[in-house]
């Protein structure tokens, strides 16, 4: 299974200092700033929010057989390890092309919004109105119909352009025929309704949740071609929103502009009503997407270059084996400067 094997790659990155319950959460895109500090100090943006939705019982599942298999084994602390097995099937997996960082499950909010569209389209040409949407959500309804008020949707050749675009970006987009064929499955129209993940996965040969991951690796390259080049204009703005231009979340954001307002630490806990350890993790979170913080603020009394220099020497990133080396230092002081070389791990 390829869900296997990515996360036998992350328990690998996580090289024994982190439980069974990280790579949980990296995919399912907590932003704790546990989570979020470890995207980056283990090098693990790619798989970040993939699987916003996975439910743990299906997680524990898939770990349970792969303990069974003999790829992983837990010990006593809750640490998972690869076995030889799990090393070699590992490494036979070839490089996917996801970027979970930038989407951040949004690439879902691009597909509903672009078969809703389809959808709509497909009655428009079929004069059959009376339907019920294929997407559920009332965001995305409600943006389509916003969206439709702004274009000639009930042109011949409007439609025309839109399967247009969609072929075009489907044939100049890195895609497998796989991927092709799972995007265009997934679609509804007149008397076409798109096509289950079980009934996708019997199809293809792949498991149902490689089946997603495929898809989702399909819709990353989609949008990367679509939002690179110019010659997309309906589909670009349907992945309106979908990219995540700003690198700190929504929170930490709002963090970071009190803060280059002059604001303290203390003093933005207190304007935000939140806790002072949440907004410890959102001084991370700015230092690790290098965001200006004044480092003398939090270290007045160490030289922060040697402590840099320091840091970059260790091996661990586990906040127990720091402090034993740097037993002057705060567990927040210590997240610091990890944040602060994050980068130069995420390869």
């Amino acid at each position: 299974m390829l869900f296997e094997q990515i996360l036998l790659k992350m328990i690998d990155r996580l090289n024994g200092e982190r439980t069974i319950s990280a790579p949980f959460h990296l995919l399912r895109g907590k932003k704790s700033g546990q989570t979020i500090q470890d995207v980056k100090s283990y090098g693990l943006t790619d798989t970040f929010s993939i699987f916003p939705k996975l439910s743990q019982k299906k997680y524990n599942h898939i770990v349970e057989k792969m303990i069974q298999d003999q790829l992983l084994e837990i010990d006593q602390n809750n640490i998972p390890s690869l076995t030889e097995k799990g090393i070699h099937f590992k490494d036979k997996l070839e490089p996917l092309a996801i970027n979970g960082w930038l989407y951040r499950g949004n690439e879902r909010v691009f597909f509903q919004r672009l078969s809703l569209l389809v959808q709509t389209l497909s009655q428009v040409k079929a004069k059959s109105m009376n339907f019920i949407p294929v997407q559920k959500d009332e965001k995305i309804q409600r943006w389509i119909r916003n969206f439709m008020l702004k274009v000639p949707y009930k042109s011949p050749e409007y439609a025309q352009k839109v399967y247009e675009e969609l072929e075009s970006c489907l044939n100049q987009a890195h895609l497998t025929e796989t991927h092709r064929q799972l995007i265009v499955f997934r679609l509804s129209g007149f008397k076409v309704t798109g096509l289950t993940w079980q009934q996708l996965s019997f199809d293809v040969k792949f498991e149902p949740i490689d089946v997603q991951l495929l898809f989702i690796e399909g819709l990353h390259q989609m949008l990367n071609e679509i939002c690179s080049k110019n010659t997309y204009p309906i589909l670009y703005s349907l992945a309106e929103g979908v990219q995540a231009n700003n690198p700190l979340t929504e929170s930490a954001s709002k963090t970071a502009q009190l803060y280059t307002a002059g604001n303290s630490l203390q003093a933005i806990s207190s304007i935000r009503h939140l806790k002072q350890s949440t907004i410890e993790d959102h001084f991370v979170e700015m230092a690790m997407n290098g965001v200006w913080i004044n480092w003398l603020t939090f270290f007045p009394n160490e030289n922060i270059d040697d402590l840099k220099q320091e840091i970059q020497t260790t091996s661990s990133r586990k906040l127990s084996v720091l402090k034993e080396q740097f037993p002057q230092l705060s567990f927040f002081q210590l997240r610091l400067l990890l944040a602060s070389r994050g980068e130069k791990n995420d390869k």
